[in-house]
C-alpha cells in the first residue's frame, strides 16, 4: 500500500537530513551511512538533501568515497547526492571548487546561511551573488518582526529560514512568532524552510534531546508547520495559522486534501502549491522518527 495522495504531496522530498547536528550529533561516518540507507529505502521519496557545514565538506567526501569503496560503487540510486551546505558568502570559492571536483557524486545545490539582518547590505549583496548559482536560504531571527528582512531577501532572490526549536525550551519560538514569519514570507512571496525541533509529526510535549531524563518541552510538529503554510497560501489570517501550528494530534487528511483545525478544507492542489510557494523543506536530525510517527498515525503503511 502507499500513503494517501495528500500526505505524499506534503512530504515528497520534504525532510532535509541533519544527522550531524544536535540533538543527534552523529559522526560523519554514521550520518553518511544512514543517509545512504535512507536513499535506498522504501521511504526515500520523503528524503531531501544531506545538510553539512562548509568546514566539513572534505570530511564528507572522504567518508562518502570510503562508503563507495566498501560497497564496490554499488548504490540503490546512482544519482549524485544533493547537499545543503551551511556557509557564508565568503565560502563561495570553497563551494565552487568542491562542485568542480565532486559534482558527479556530491552536488552542492543549496546554501544555508546564518542569521541575516535587513540593515546589512554587504551580506545581502553577497547572498545575492550566491543565489546566482545556488538556492540560498538565509536564517531570519524570530524575536522581532521579520518583514523588513524578508523583503530584503526577496530583493536579492534569497529564500528565508526559521529556527523552530533547539535543545532548550528557550529556543522554541511561540506560535505568534512562527505565524508572523510564515505570513511575512507569503506577503513577500519568499519560499522558506524551517529547522530544529521538527522530528515529530504533531505538536506535543517531547524530550528536548536523546539524553536520559532530559528536560521536556512543547515542540512543533512538522505536519503542523506544513499545514500552517498551506493555510497561509490559501489566505488564512494570523489566528488561523496560529491555530494550525498549535493543534495536537488530529485526523486532518483525506485522500484529496486535508481539513484544518478550523474546519476549513484545503484541496490537494493547494497543498502542492504550498510546497513550492511556501515551505519547501524542513531540517530534521532524524529521518526514522518522522517515518515511524507517520506510520503509527496511519498516514504511511509498513508493508
Amino acid at each position: 500500500m502507499s500513503p494517501n495522495a495528500a500526505v505524499r504531496t506534503l512530504m515528497s522530498g520534504a525532510i532535509d537530513y541533519a544527522g550531524l547536528f544536535p540533538p543527534a550529533g552523529l559522526a560523519m561516518s554514521d550520518a553518511v551511512a544512514r543517509y545512504a540507507s535512507y536513499r535506498g529505502g522504501r521511504h526515500a521519496w520523503m528524503l531531501g538533501r544531506f545538510i553539512v557545514p562548509a568546514a566539513r565538506l572534505e570530511e564528507c567526501i572522504t567518508v562518502f568515497s570510503a562508503l563507495l569503496s566498501a560497497t564496490e560503487g554499488k548504490t540503490a540510486d546512482a544519482s549524485p547526492w544533493r547537499l545543503a551546505v551551511i556557509a557564508k558568502p565568503a565560502d563561495a570559492g570553497t563551494l565552487a571548487a568542491f562542485n568542480a571536483r565532486y559534482a558527479s557524486r556530491l552536488l552542492i545545490d543549496t546554501v544555508e546561511t546564518p542569521v541575516v539582518r535587513a540593515d546589512d547590505p554587504e551580506v545581502l549583496a553577497g547572498l545575492g551573488v550566491l543565489a546566482q548559482t545556488y538556492t540560498v536560504f538565509a536564517e531570519v531571527g524570530w524575536a522581532t518582526d521579520p518583514a523588513a528582512t524578508i523583503s530584503a531577501l526577496a530583493a536579492v532572490r534569497v529564500r528565508a529560514k526559521i529556527r523552530t526549536g533547539g535543545v532548550t525550551a528557550a529556543e522554541i519560538p511561540d506560535a505568534a512568532a512562527v505565524a508572523r514569519f510564515i505570513l511575512a514570507c507569503r506577503h513577500a512571496r519568499v519560499p522558506f524552510k524551517a529547522t530544529a525541533g521538527l522530528h515529530h509529526a504533531w505538536r506535543a510535549e517531547y524530550p528536548l534531546t536523546y539524553a536520559p531524563d532530559c528536560p521536556r518541552a512543547t515542540m512543533y510538529g512538522f505536519l503542523n508547520l506544513l499545514l500552517a503554510s498551506a493555510a497561509a497560501v490559501s489566505g488564512a489570517d494570523a489566528a488561523e495559522v496560529e491555530q494550525t501550528l498549535t493543534a495536537g494530534l488530529g485526523r486532518a487528511f483525506e485522500d484529496r486534501g486535508c481539513v484544518l483545525p478550523s474546519g476549513r478544507a484545503l484541496p490537494i492542489e493547494l497543498l502542492a502549491a504550498a510546497r513550492t510557494a511556501a515551505v519547501t523543506s524542513f531540517g530534521s536530525c532524524s529521518f526514522e522518527e518522522p517515518v515511524a510517527e507517520l506510520t503509527e498515525r496511519g498516514l504511511l503503511w509498513s508493508t
